[in-house]
């Protein structure tokens, strides 16, 4: 098999030898030019889940602060937001009352460039436009939640009188989903506020694709409550980064439905574990760093065996985090296993440590290879195996020689089709609706 597979912003000539055992997991397809990404959001802002329109909701004289992600998400924010804005223009909102706040989270600071890129440069000259800083910006208490986390969240956003989120739902790798009460934690919550919930990442139930019993998710649920939002608009992108679908309504209700739409698109059965895995995690900005990449190598980690071999292609051109203070390659120097990681983290935590555990976790289940600009002999000092992008095939050919029949599944869309392992599959090759905590409990023994 020949294909010309993502790494960064290019494309790579990757070859599948002939007569490999070969099965292939792509994204599924939907009709492309039936409606245009505009209509697929109207559609959704004219069609509310658990809430009325938007101009029912929001009303002339409200302050209104809209989240929204940052660089590290291409969500086409660029086509949402000013749809979004136009729509509070018409509910009596003037630009004067509405302020966008970029949801950072942990993430460094954009460009004027880079955030004029996200909203267009006509809203960000229009409206006010602020980006979280969750060391410095100004935040305050608005609950504890459940799990005993002070959650302190940006105070532009909570003396707004209308607080709006919007964003995609992705599969992510702890939360279960991303989008909707995300851009509370981490998007706009204070530093410790953010690492009192993601510590929970060692948590068995803190897992892609399951929102069931998983207490990341549950504690970001609790928090979003505390705030409440007004209103949602998240949108689902399909595997060419075009809005597919989406939802709008109440934070809650629309975010929920809007996730079972997602667990359709991104979650793939299948019926065995192949031995070796090859995977992209999709290209810029998805294998920017290594931290936003091993959310590929991680969903490649859900299919292989146990002492597999996942071949993934990751540039990272930022090293291993393009956030200055994240201590990733230091954790990864100090700590060699996961037992280590874990040990670390539960005396402290910081995101570094939770960047290692990642990384760890997909080593303790198998051997990982990167195809990556990192520098080899540094990520060799940190037990991180890797090779650049010129020995791809060669990698490829010689893991495949070191198995006399090999099982091979191949993903170049890694981020976007989350494997689940399972001999209970319907007869169409799909799960019923109630089954997914069943799945993924199945999963989880294996």
């Amino acid at each position: 098999m020949k294909d010309k597979v993502k790494y960064g912003h290019e494309l790579l000539d990757i070859e599948i030898p002939e007569g490999t055992d070969l099965s292939i997991l792509l994204p599924k397809q939907h009709p492309t030019g039936v409606r245009l990404e505009e209509e697929i959001v109207e559609d959704a802002l004219a069609h509310p889940i658990g809430a009325g329109l938007l101009a029912e909701e929001i009303h002339a004289g409200d302050t209104v602060c809209i989240l929204t992600n940052d660089i590290t998400r291409l969500t086409r924010s660029h086509i949402y937001i000013p749809i979004l804005v136009r729509e509070l223009n018409k509910a009596g909102v003037p630009d004067g009352d509405i302020t966008i706040l970029f949801a950072n989270g942990m993430h460094s600071a954009m460009t004027e460039e880079q955030m004029c890129s996200l909203i267009t440069e006509d809203i960000y000259r229009r409206v006010t436009v602020v980006q979280h800083d969750c060391e410095e910006s100004p935040c305050q208490l608005v609950g504890t939640t459940s799990y005993g986390h002070e959650v302190w969240a940006n105070k532009i956003a909570m003396v707004a009188d209308k607080l709006i989120l919007t964003g995609g739902i992705l599969v992510h790798h702890m939360a279960g989903f991303g989008g909707g009460r995300k851009d509370i934690i981490p998007g706009c919550a204070r530093k410790d506020t953010i690492l009192s919930n993601h510590k929970m990442v060692i948590d068995p139930n803190a897992q892609a694709g399951v929102l069931e019993n998983n207490p990341v998710h549950l504690d970001f649920m609790e928090a979003c409550a505390f705030t409440p939002p007004a209103y949602l608009l998240n949108v689902i992108c399909d595997d060419h980064g075009m809005i597919y679908q989406a939802v709008a309504g109440h934070w809650r209700e629309a975010y929920l439905h809007g996730a079972e739409l997602a667990k359709d698109f991104y979650l793939y059965p299948i019926p065995e574990r192949p031995d070796i895995v090859i995977a992209s995690c999709g290209g810029f900005p998805k294998d920017i760093d290594l931290r936003q990449s091993k959310k590929g190598f991680y969903n490649a980690s859900r299919a292989v065996k146990k002492g597999g071999v996942i071949i993934c292609l990751a540039e990272c051109p930022e090293g291993c985090s393009k956030e200055m203070d994240d201590p990733f390659e230091e954790w990864l120097g100090r700590y060699p296993d996961k037992d280590s990681v874990v040990a670390e983290l539960k005396r402290k935590v910081n995101m570094g440590g939770l960047n290692c555990y990642k990384v760890r976790e997909c080593q303790a289940h198998c051997r990982l290879i990167l195809i990556t600009a990192l520098d080899q002999k540094r990520m060799a000092e940190v037990n991180v195996e890797c090779y650049p992008k010129e020995q791809l095939n060669e990698v490829i050919r010689t893991v495949l020689a070191e198995y006399d029949h090999p099982k091979v599944l191949y993903m170049p869309q890694a981020t976007l089709t989350l494997p689940l392992v399972c001999p209970l599959m319907l007869p169409e090759g799909g799960f019923s609706k109630s089954s997914w905590l069943a799945f993924a409990n199945y999963e989880e023994k294996q």
